[in-house]
């Protein structure tokens, strides 16, 4: 599987539930019919291993705010929502460099 076209994710949209958020994101895969060097495959797992961490951020941001009532900023979760959206424009930015 390569990731394809999947660059930036809205994580300021509070009233969106979690699997909105990712259609929105646009992930797309397609299947590989070439062989792909060493490199790219690194980045390709880097790439899903990132939207997985950054699916798990965003699920556990959504559940902050869905019981938060206002007792909780959620400020810890958003750090964490943000570090993974920074790891993933990363993982692309590999996937750039090494699959094109």
């Amino acid at each position: 599987m390569i990731l394809v076209n999947a660059r930036h994710l809205l994580v300021g949209v509070t009233s969106v539930r979690c699997a909105s958020l990712l259609e929105a994101a646009s992930v797309l895969f397609v299947n590989a019919a070439w062989a792909v060097p060493e490199e790219c495959r690194d980045a390709v797992d880097s790439c899903n291993s990132a939207i997985s961490d950054l699916s798990d951020a965003l699920h556990r941001y959504s559940s902050c705010l869905g019981g938060s009532n206002g007792r909780d900023d959620c400020s810890i979760e958003f750090s964490a929502l943000r570090s993974a959206q920074d790891d993933f424009e990363s993982a692309v930015s590999s996937y750039e460099t090494e699959c094109n």
